[in-house]
């Protein structure tokens, strides 16, 4: 009886954290705009749902 009832909390324990990790790990943002240029360079545009604030990277 005593090994079902551990089993069960350390089940329960692990699927805690596995929820803990999937719900940290997401970043809630929108692509607008993503385009690759032919030397390698390219421009992205994102967009955060949350607050809307627009991040812009460019790779040279």
């Amino acid at each position: 009886m005593n090994a079902t009832k551990d089993l069960m909390y350390t089940f329960l324990l692990i699927s805690a954290f596995a929820m803990s990790l999937l719900l940290v790990g997401c970043d809630n943002k929108e692509e607008i705009l993503d385009v690759d240029t032919p030397n390698g360079g390219g421009v992205e545009i994102e967009r955060s749902r949350d607050t809307g604030a627009i991040d812009i990277e460019v790779d040279e």
